[in-house]
C-alpha cells in the first residue's frame, strides 16, 4: 500500500496494515484510536498532546478546501456572501470528522517512518 492511500484509509504508519481508528465509528467519541498496533506494535499516541500538531493540519486543510469551492459560487455563479457561507458552514459540519482524522493521520505518517519489513510479514 503507498503512502497516500495509507494515509486517507488510516492505517498504521508503520506496517500500514491495522487501521489508526477505532471502528465501527462512534459519535461519542468519533477521534478513538487503537493504543497500539496488532502487526508491529506502534503505539498511535508515542506521547502526551501528540496531535497537537494534527490541529494545525487540519485548519490548513479545512482552509483550503472551503475557501476555493467559496470562491467558485461567489464570482463564478454570483452567488450571495450569505449564501456562500451558509454552503461553507454546512460542508464544514458534513465533513468536520473525517478531516480531523485524516489530520490526525497525516501528523502521525509524517513522523513515523514506514518499515517494510512489518508489511511483508502480513502479505
Amino acid at each position: 500500500m503507498n503512502l497516500l492511500k495509507s494515509i486517507v484509509n488510516y492505517r498504521c504508519p508503520r506496517c500500514r496494515s491495522s487501521k489508526l481508528f477505532q471502528e465501527p465509528f462512534d459519535f461519542q467519541n468519533p477521534l478513538a484510536m487503537h493504543d497500539k498496533c496488532p502487526v508491529c506494535d506502534q503505539h498511535f499516541t508515542p506521547e502526551p498532546g501528540f496531535y497537537y500538531g494534527a490541529m494545525f493540519i487540519s485548519y490548513g486543510l479545512g482552509v483550503f478546501y472551503m475557501f476555493l469551492p467559496a470562491l467558485i459560487l461567489t464570482f463564478g455563479f454570483d452567488w450571495p456572501v450569505e449564501r456562500t457561507m451558509t454552503f461553507v458552514l454546512l460542508l464544514a459540519a458534513a465533513t468536520f470528522f473525517r478531516l480531523m482524522r485524516l489530520a490526525r493521520s497525516l501528523w502521525i505518517h509524517i513522523v513515523v517512518r514506514y518499515d517494510g519489513r512489518y508489511h511483508e510479514k502480513t502479505s
